[in-house]
Parts: structure tokens; C-alpha cells; sequence
């Protein structure tokens, strides 16, 4: 029995370690996570609409069926004379025998549109494309969000951990200038004030990591998720001599889209000429109670059975009313493309300045690093002649407001780093959709 409880609770242990493991994330993890979120599935499903609007389109050149069927109950009718000239009765009549049937089926075939059709499959293909460029741009959208919040929470992480060693030291020190008779109130109360600020900034620090694992957990749908254990540091990725906004969704979406308009602005044109199609007709009709005449002249509704074909025109003339819709169609057409323009300029900026912030983090990074190399430096010196009781408040209090802004300047430097170059990557188009 020991043997079985025992067995148990390292089972459960381990199931405990499994959960714990799987939610500390890394950031592809985080981005997978969030890519198979709600945002990325509506814009799955926008995209997926404009698949079944192409495949629309694209079934306007397929042949179409017209099928129609009755049954009813058949009038009594005979022929008086061989010929069928007379019938009994002349008129209509409450006389009625039998079943009634009929049967049509009619079959169109566009032969020549003058463009309407193959202008109307080029604009939703460019509607797919373009709704398919925007799913892309959704998917950079969010891979930016969850970067911003993994390295956010590592960012508050570092400098809380920051912030508990200095306000650890800090109240060290009080202890020992507590101590000694040497020192004024102002420079007792100097130190206080440090251990106040250091306290504030720690406040500060565990509001972002609250706030941050927030928009973690909702970005991946996991109520407890959290990142891996990794330290906050730059990301060893070299950056591009220049940057591209061409390849960045957005820019795409919006080209395809100004195609699109181009030609439903050539289909309304279309307009103006008529359709050329094959049309393939056959009926069947049969009444019990009537009788058939012998001529194939006698107009029989009742009786009846044929096939056709013949070449129909098709055409609804409205040279004014389709006119406005050719001027309105252009009218989009050019206004889409002022914003295929801009949405090209946007992408180019945005790139622009990702990689300008990329290229600034890191020269940041490398400043600040050095000073906090220098600033741990001056606060360690000030930590011996304190352990000697010599150091001065005031060489404190400076030693570490200069450590604190260091480091945290260094913390913020690696976390813009590196989310600009996620913010890179998702110019370039290095994110796609589901």
C-alpha cells in the first residue's frame, strides 16, 4: 500500500512539473501560442470568404442548370375528328381524369462576356490575394504584441531583481549609518530618501510585470502562462545595411487591392456589350386524360416533348445608368491606388524606422553596459570604505542613483532591441498566417 501512495504522489509530482513546464514559454512559443488565437482566426476567416467569393467568380464560366417540374391532376380533353380539329370541350371545363406531368430543363453556357466574367475572376483573385496578404500582416501584428510582452515581463523581471539587491544593500548600509555619530540628520535622511525612491521604482517594476504577463496570458489563451527562466539579453542577430518596406503584407494587400478595383472598373465598362451564350433546352409533358393531336403544329401543352439549342444574345442596354457605375468603378480605382501608394510609403517608414531603432538599441546597449560596468564599479568602491565606516551618504546616495539609471537604461535598451527586431521582421514579411 506504502509502495502504491508513493507511486502516486511522484505521479503527481511529475504531472505537476509537465504543467508547470508547459506554461513557461519561449518567445516562439509565446508567437505560436498567439497565432492560433482568436485575431488570427478571424483573420483566417476573412480570408477564407474571399477564397468562396474567387471560387464564385470563378464558377460564373461554368454552365448553368434551370430545372423545373410539376404534377397535377390532367383536364379530360378528346379529339371529335381524326384530325383533331375539335376537341370536347371547346373550352375549359371542371372535367379532369387522371395524373398530369411536366418536366424542363434548360442548360446556359456563357460563350462570349466581352470580359464581364474574366474580369470579375481577376478581381477576386486579387481580393484573395490581397485578404491573404492581410491575414500576414495580422500574424506580423500579433508576433509584435507578443514580443512586446515576454520581453516586457523579462524587462520588469531584471529590473526588479535590480531593485531587491539595491534596496538590500541600501538598508545595510542604513544599519551601519545608524551607528555612527558622525553623521547629520540631512545625511541619514538623504539615504532614507534613496531606500524610498528604490522602493518606488520596485513598486513600479512589479505593477509592469503584473501588466505585462496580462497581455501574455491573453495573447496565448493561457490563464497561467509565464515565460521561461532565460535572463533579459540582446538578441545576437545581425541587422540589414538598409531597410525594405516592399515585401511588408500591408504593402501588398493594398497593391492587390488597387488591382482588384482596376478590374471591376473594366467589368462595369463590360457593361456596354451584350453576352453570346448556348442555350440547350428539353421538355417532357404527358396528361392521361388528354388526348394527343396528330400535328406536330397543334400547340399541345399537354403532350409534349422536344430538345433545343440555339445562340442567345443577352443584352440589357443602359448606357446612362452604366455610364455613373464605370465613372463611380474608376473613381475607386484611382483611390485605390493613392492608397496603394501610401500604404507602400507607410511600409518603407515603418521599416525605416524599425531599423533605426534597431541600430539605436543596440548602440544603447553597448553604452549603457559600460556604465553599468562603471557604476557597480563606484558602488562597490563606496560599499568598502563603508565596511570601514568611511564612506560618505552622500557618495552613496550618487553611487547608486547612477548604478540604477545605468542598468535600468540597459534593460529598457535590450528590451527595444529587441522587439525592433521582431518590428524588422515583420516589415519584411518574415510572418505569415495559419
Amino acid at each position: 500500500m506504502r509502495t502504491s501512495h508513493g507511486r502516486l504522489l511522484v505521479c503527481l509530482v511529475l504531472l505537476q512539473g509537465t504543467a508547470l513546464a508547459e506554461s513557461k514559454l519561449t518567445l516562439d512559443q509565446v508567437v505560436a501560442k498567439a497565432l492560433a488565437g482568436p485575431k488570427a482566426k478571424m483573420a483566417g476567416a476573412d480570408r477564407d470568404m474571399a477564397a468562396a467569393r474567387s471560387d464564385e467568380a470563378d464558377a460564373a464560366r461554368m454552365p448553368r442548370f434551370k430545372a423545373t417540374a410539376f404534377g397535377t391532376i390532367s383536364p379530360e380533353i378528346h379529339c371529335l375528328d381524326a384530325a383533331c380539329d375539335q376537341t370536347s370541350p371547346k373550352n375549359f371545363a371542371f372535367r379532369f381524369s387522371g395524373f398530369f406531368g411536366s418536366a424542363q430543363l434548360d442548360i446556359t453556357q456563357p460563350l462570349f462576356t466581352f470580359g464581364k466574367i474574366a474580369h470579375a475572376r481577376e478581381a477576386a483573385q486579387a481580393g484573395l490575394d490581397a485578404q491573404r496578404a492581410l491575414a500576414d500582416e495580422t500574424a506580423g501584428d500579433i508576433a509584435v504584441d507578443a514580443a512586446r510582452a515576454y520581453w516586457g515581463i523579462k524587462l520588469a523581471r531584471e529590473l526588479g531583481g535590480m531593485l531587491d539587491d539595491g534596496i538590500e544593500e541600501i538598508e545595510n548600509a542604513m544599519k551601519k549609518f545608524n551607528d555612527r555619530t558622525d553623521l547629520s540628520i540631512a545625511d541619514r535622511q538623504r539615504v532614507a530618501a534613496l531606500l524610498a525612491e528604490a522602493k518606488v521604482q520596485r513598486a513600479e517594476a512589479q505593477q509592469s510585470e503584473e501588466q505585462a504577463l496580462a497581455g501574455l496570458r491573453a495573447l496565448t489563451g493561457i490563464p497561467d502562462a509565464d515565460v521561461d527562466d532565460e535572463p533579459l539579453e540582446a538578441l545576437d542577430r545581425a541587422a540589414p545595411a538598409t531597410a525594405d518596406g516592399s515585401k511588408r503584407p500591408q504593402a501588398i494587400a493594398a497593391a492587390q487591392g488597387a488591382h482588384s478595383y482596376d478590374e471591376l472598373a473594366a467589368a462595369a465598362h463590360s457593361q456596354y456589350f451584350p453576352d453570346l451564350a448556348l442555350v440547350v433546352s428539353g421538355i417532357v409533358a404527358h396528361a392521361q386524360g388528354a388526348d394527343d393531336p396528330p400535328s406536330v403544329f397543334a400547340n399541345d401543352p399537354y403532350n409534349r416533348s422536344g430538345v433545343s439549342a440555339v445562340l442567345a444574345l443577352q443584352w440589357s442596354f443602359e448606357p446612362w445608368t452604366t455610364k455613373a457605375r464605370v465613372a463611380r468603378a474608376r473613381a475607386e480605382a484611382t483611390k485605390a491606388h493613392a492608397q496603394a501608394n501610401l500604404a507602400a510609403s507607410g511600409a518603407t517608414y515603418d521599416a525605416e524606422t524599425a531599423l533605426a531603432e534597431v541600430n539605436g538599441a543596440r548602440a544603447r546597449v553597448k553604452a549603457a553596459d559600460e556604465g553599468t560596468k562603471a557604476t557597480r564599479t563606484w558602488v562597490a568602491a563606496v560599499l568598502q570604505a563603508d565596511a570601514i565606516g568611511t564612506a560618505e551618504p552622500k557618495e552613496l546616495a550618487d553611487s547608486y542613483i547612477a548604478w540604477f539609471q545605468m542598468r535600468a537604461r540597459w534593460a529598457m535598451a535590450v528590451m527595444q532591441l529587441d522587439v525592433a527586431l521582431t518590428r524588422l521582421d515583420r516589415a519584411q514579411g518574415a510572418f505569415h498566417a495559419h
